[in-house]
């Protein structure tokens, strides 16, 4: 008879820690998710932010090397997040 009881509770916890694992990857999954949107909306408005100053001064993208544009996008970043 205890036997039963100890399979049936062994049983249950197991159902309890997959149910765990499964809700702990999803958490990771929609923080993951979250850190890459929010990465992406701070690039978006870093390198809007760009562009008007670039227009502003009257010059082009292309007036700039990549390196020259992703050192100026890093700053606006840094920017941003403050």
């Amino acid at each position: 008879m205890f036997d039963k009881i100890k399979k049936g509770a062994q049983t249950s916890i197991d159902a309890s820690k997959k149910a765990a694992e499964v809700s702990i990857d999803a958490g990771i999954k929609a923080k993951d998710q979250s850190i890459k949107f929010g990465k992406k909306y701070i690039r978006k408005k870093a390198i809007e932010s760009i562009r008007e100053k670039l227009e502003f001064a009257q010059k082009e993208e292309s007036d700039f090397t990549k390196e020259q544009m992703r050192k100026m996008i890093a700053k606006e970043e840094k920017k941003i997040i403050k």
